[in-house]
């Protein structure tokens, strides 16, 4: 089977695609066939050798498959072979491990799939889990209120602005061409600013009549931050769930911050490694959104597992709308 391996970090040229024997599922373990595999910026920090989270070398990204299983492990009763299944490294001890066309994996990390829900679909639900628990338990936005969504037209701006709306909030998303404005607009962003070619607050201001926004939701942090709290309404939230840019610097924020009650939160989905229980139920839970059409993951391109080069160059070069899929 092929596999991707990085025995070094690096740029995207040091993973290495490998011809490898299928593996055979120790007991408790499920093997799956791989039909599409998700891409995400975790893989390229993994690749990079920059996540915090880091698996030993060599290592394999990978955060999440979807997936037939082709073989159950001694002592498996709750799968079974011909099982639709999705399964995240969420589920396991160390990040990354699913660029391969066979993974195998416990079989408690892995979650059925209903025939309605698509393997391609399934391949998204990483980006999804984040804003899962961002919106039900980080937030408390209320129907009506107005929320702020950076880098609205990748996959994760896919889920965010799924989820605000599923929440019934109006959204502002920040993006960074014309083109990138427009699939926001499609994904249902109710305003576009293009970073590029406007001034965000001014537009904010605008489009709130001055009061400014209710909800901001920022994967940059570092010394954005202080311009994001000047845009928040009265006893607004900032919350961060990234550190693309660095540390994040608040001081030049604090008379506006004592002065509106405003809120700051740094958000991890780490904080549920440890919560078992709640982060099973939380992708339950998405599973069954999913299936009644409540979300709607958006596939930008779908390529061979030989091409994990290329699909981290057009991640990392700002080339996605929404989801980048491996294909097997």
């Amino acid at each position: 089977m092929k596999l991707v391996r990085i025995d070094k970090p690096g740029p995207p040229g040091v993973m290495q695609i490998l011809d490898v024997p299928v593996p055979e599922p120790k007991p408790g373990e499920v093997l799956i066939k791989a039909h599409a595999i998700g891409v995400g910026m975790p893989d390229c920090l993994i690749r990079a050798g920059t996540y915090s989270w880091m698996p030993p070398l060599p290592a394999t990204p990978g955060t999440e498959l979807a997936g037939v299983v082709e073989k159950v492990g001694a002592g498996v009763t709750a799968r079974k072979a011909g099982d639709r299944v999705y399964t995240t490294a969420r589920e396991r001890p160390h990040r990354g491990g699913h660029y391969a066309q066979y993974v195998a994996t416990p079989a408690e990390a892995t979650f059925v799939l209903p025939a309605t829900v698509s393997f391609d679909a399934a391949a998204a639900l990483a980006n999804y889990q984040v804003a899962y628990h961002i919106f039900h338990d980080a937030l408390s936005p209320r129907r009506g209120q107005s929320i702020l969504i950076y880098a609205a037209a990748g996959g994760m701006g896919n889920a965010l602005i799924d989820f605000a709306k599923v929440f019934g909030l109006t959204v502002i998303g920040v993006v960074g061409s014309d083109d990138k404005a427009g699939f926001a607009r499609e994904l249902g962003a109710d305003h576009v600013v293009n970073r590029k070619t406007e001034k965000v607050g001014e537009r904010v201001g605008a489009i709130t009549q001055g009061r400014g926004v209710d909800i901001i939701i920022d994967p940059v942090g570092g010394p954005t931050s202080a311009d994001n709290i000047a845009m928040l309404a009265p006893c607004g939230t900032l919350l961060i769930y990234g550190a693309l840019g660095g540390k994040t610097q608040l001081d030049a924020a604090v008379p506006a911050w004592r002065r509106n009650s405003l809120a700051v939160r740094q958000f991890s989905i780490h904080t549920w490694d440890h919560l078992v229980e709640e982060r099973r139920a939380g992708m339950r839970a998405l599973i069954d959104m999913l299936a009644a059409g409540k979300l709607h993951p958006r596939i930008h391109a779908r390529l061979p597992l030989t091409d994990a080069v290329r699909a981290h160059e057009m991640l990392e070069g700002g080339e996605v709308l929404g989801k980048l899929l491996l294909m097997p």
